[in-house]
């Protein structure tokens, strides 16, 4: 078995000893990619507080929204989905992210409007809305600033400190991330259904196009470009997925192997070394080959090239199947 060194302050290009980054990633972008029940209610309540909160020209209401607004996971999808090459999860992403701003919290807006307006009557663009709607060229400025700082603050949260992620102080970062998202996509989707329902193609106009060019200073030019920065890579991806599936193909071989239960962590070190952490569930009887470790060891390097240092832990298991 092969002895690997890590220096935590390595600096070359990439996230190094973070047991299953890349992957983690990968599953991250395809979760964020895909729409749920939950996601409709949430952009639904939200789109709701940001309508009213414009009408009303309360900014603590249209605040409120942010909170609500579930725009994190498909922007991640998105840009990672674009940096690992994953066409399908990036558009699924970007058409759960344009489609929650335009048909659910553009179409609420314009629902909600047009029925206030009915029953009730007397609503007029408040300086909230002409935010959005007509901005000056110094507010064009500030918006695409918070959309661009926002998607940074995402993608730093995933490589600056990627131990904290999933860790409730890594959900609570998420959150707040999420809000700052929110600022710049949500008020304007509101405001293009407000527009639409006053008649007003103009406001309606300026405020879609301002959502749009956040969209692209949020996805692309603040998370995409940090992550790729930083050093994250599809090659990285394809790597620790290498030596997983090698790994895999070995510990099947064990006498008794049981697949439900067994494990195997990968955590790249560098671009040419790793640590493998495996835990093997197995029928109860025989006897598990002593080199089993070693052996793994010597696949992994044959098949990918990567030096590993590797822990083997075999758990022998008695079953009874009396389901059938």
């Amino acid at each position: 078995m092969a002895h690997v060194t890590y220096d935590p302050w390595d600096l070359r290009p990439g996230i190094w000893g973070i047991r299953n980054y890349y992957t983690t990633l990968e599953e991250r972008a395809i979760a964020g990619a895909v729409i749920s029940p939950g996601y409709i209610a949430m952009t639904v309540a939200a789109a709701g507080l940001a309508t009213a909160g414009l009408l009303l020209n309360s900014p603590a209401a249209i605040i409120g929204s942010m909170c609500v607004a579930p725009f994190m996971a498909p922007s991640r999808a998105v840009c990672i989905g674009s940096i690992f090459r994953m066409p399908g999860v990036a558009a699924r992403g970007l058409f759960k992210q344009v489609g929650g701003l335009l048909i659910i919290g553009t179409g609420i807006a314009y629902l909600l409007t047009i029925a206030l307006q009915h029953f009730l009557g007397g609503y007029t663009l408040t300086p909230e809305i002409a935010l959005r709607a007509i901005p000056t060229s110094q507010e064009f400025a500030l918006n695409l600033i918070i959309a661009i700082s926002a998607g940074a603050a995402a993608a730093l949260a995933l490589t600056a400190e990627p131990r904290r992620i999933e860790s409730p102080w890594g959900q609570v970062l998420d959150a707040v991330i999420g809000v700052e998202i929110a600022v710049s996509l949500l008020p304007p989707a509101a405001v293009v259904g407000i527009g639409l329902a006053f008649g007003d193609t103009d406001v309606a106009t300026h405020a879609l196009l301002l959502m749009l060019l956040n969209i692209v200073g949020l996805d692309i030019i603040g998370s995409g470009l940090i992550l790729v920065i930083r050093g994250i890579r599809r090659r990285s991806l394809e790597q620790e997925k290498a030596i997983r599936t090698t790994t895999a193909r070995t510990v099947e071989r064990v006498p008794g192997f049981m697949d439900e239960g067994s494990t195997i962590n990968v955590t790249l070190l560098s671009a040419s070394e790793a640590l493998i952490n495996v835990i093997v569930r197995r029928h109860f009887g025989g006897e598990v080959p002593q080199t089993l470790a070693t052996t793994i060891g010597d696949d992994v390097h044959a098949q990918t090239g990567f030096r590993s240092d590797i822990t083997v832990e075999v758990i022998p298991l008695l079953t009874h199947n009396g389901l059938k």
